[in-house]
């Protein structure tokens, strides 16, 4: 368990999980106020495609300075 290789996987893991509590919590996806599969696809694909550009926003920025 003291091994680097188990503590990058802890990390690994830890990242998962923290993408979904993100939607929960910001996204508010428990609570879309959508009926329908496809009209729910589309809203939940531009939820994830907000998180992944906000995600780039911030890395750019951080590349920057």
């Amino acid at each position: 368990m003291k091994t680097t290789q188990y503590k990058k996987l802890i990390n690994q893991r830890a990242a998962i999980e923290a993408i979904p509590s993100v939607f929960r919590r910001k996204y508010n996806i428990d609570q879309m106020p959508i009926r329908g599969k496809v009209r729910m696809k589309f809203r939940f694909g531009f939820k994830v495609l907000a998180y992944n550009v906000k995600k780039l926003f911030k890395g750019l920025k951080k590349a920057n300075i």
